[in-house]
Formats: C-alpha cells, structure tokens, sequence
C-alpha cells in the first residue's frame, strides 16, 4: 500500500497542475472558460456513477469459498483538520479459490480500502469496538466467503457491498456534478440568449 503521505502529495500535485492549466485557459482563452465547469462536472459525475455502477455489477458475482493465506492489518492516518490526525485500520488479505477446476488468487477485500477501513474512534470520540475490525479474527487456512466475476475468474472480493458511507461519498460526487453541468448549461444558456448591450 502506498503511504497516505504519498498520496497527499500526489494529490496535491495533481491539483496544483489542474490550477495550472485552468489558469492558462482563464489567460489565453477567456472566452472557453467556462467549459472547466463542464469538465469539473464530467469528472465528478464520471468518478461517482463508475463506482456505484461497479458495487452494483457485483450484486450478480458467484458466491463461493476461499482459502486464507494470509491476512493482516494495514493502518492509515488520514488528516481530518490542519492539526489532528484519525487513524483508519484495514484488511490486508491473501485467498485462494477455484473454479471449474481452475486455481486462483487474490487479494482484494472489497473495491477500495475506504469501504473497509474502520476509524480508531467514532464519530462521538468514543473508541471503536474491536470487534468491528472483523479480519482481526481471522487465520490462514479459514474458509471465507469470496465473490468472484463471473465474466472473469481471476477478479474476486471478500466484500461486494457497498457501506453507506461510502455509498453517500460517490453519491455526493454524481450529485455534485450533476450540479455544476445545470450550471454550466445554465450560463451557456443565459450567455447565448441575453441580448448584448
């Protein structure tokens, strides 16, 4: 897993080349600005839709059993102010399952981390059960259930459901680029019929 520092910084490079080229756009190209709405738009409503759709083309995945090699526990820090940190625990998980005759492995829990990940604390301040950290109970040689494509063998999860939590995230993504596009249509709308003075 690649450390959460990593990531912010990936991420903060990202967004500082993303400004960048709104800026260049903004400068030299006034008069297409207003398409980065339309491109913020697609992009969040294309990364919420994508993984609502995958969590429910997984409803029809072939229910199963896998061996455990492995399994263990990953944490991460995630920053939740400028100042304060919340550890995050997850599965980190190895399995072994066949089908029709054929042997596989694999190592995905769910479709990412965040829908697995349970906080140190919840959202009252009170200490997480451990019990809620569910793998923590787990060997390797236990059978556990596993969900496997139907259309591609080799690609399996442990958990194909989506939690509510992160169901409202990719949720709040569709909807928010739902948004900015009636924006977006809207003052494409209002610019191409307001008379110019």
């Amino acid at each position: 897993m690649v450390p959460s520092h990593t990531n912010l910084l990936i991420f903060t490079a990202k967004l500082i080349a993303l400004l960048c080229i709104a800026f260049l756009i903004l400068a030299f190209f006034p008069h297409y600005a207003h398409h980065l709405l339309l491109v913020l738009a697609a992009a969040l409503a294309i990364s919420g839709a994508g993984s609502l759709l995958k969590y429910k083309s997984q409803r029809n995945w072939i229910e199963s059993k896998a061996d455990l090699l492995s399994c263990g526990e990953q944490v991460e820090e995630v920053h939740v102010s400028e100042y304060s940190k919340l550890k995050h625990y997850y599965p980190i998980i190895d399995y072994a399952y066949s089908v029709d005759g054929k042997s596989y492995t694999g190592n995905s829990a769910s479709n990412e981390k965040e829908n697995l990940w349970v906080p140190e604390v919840n959202s009252w301040g009170d200490p997480t059960p451990a019990s809620d950290r569910w793998w923590s109970s787990l060997k390797p040689g236990d059978n556990v259930p596993v969900f496997i494509n139907p259309r591609d063998h080799s690609e399996a999860v442990l958990v194909k459901d989506v939690t509510k939590a992160r169901r409202s995230h990719h949720l709040a993504l569709l909807i928010g680029g739902i948004l900015i596009g009636l924006i977006w249509l809207a003052l494409v709308f209002f610019n191409y019929t307001l008379p110019l003075p």
